[in-house]
């Protein structure tokens, strides 16, 4: 499939969205990670076993973990599209 130069132009949109999307979830994540003196993989391992409570940071940084995750999963797809 060919892509159109609008297309790409759009694509390349997408793809600064991401990259500021990343950017925003990336900072937010660093001050839960020095607030709670846990890097964000040891926290989910704990939330996902239930070891951590119901404090609703907790919640927040579960959700920012998972967004930032989908965030640059999308902006590997747009970047292995786009030339």
């Amino acid at each position: 499939m060919q892509l159109t130069d609008e297309i790409k132009a759009s694509l390349k949109r997408e793809y600064i969205l991401c990259s500021n999307a990343i950017t925003f979830y990336k900072k937010v994540i660093k001050e839960f990670e020095q607030k709670y003196h846990l890097t964000t993989q040891t926290f989910l391992k704990r939330f996902e076993a239930g070891k951590m409570g119901d404090e609703a940071d907790y919640f927040d940084w579960h959700a920012f973990a998972t967004l930032l995750y989908h965030w640059r999963k999308t902006q590997s797809a747009i970047r292995s599209t786009v030339p």
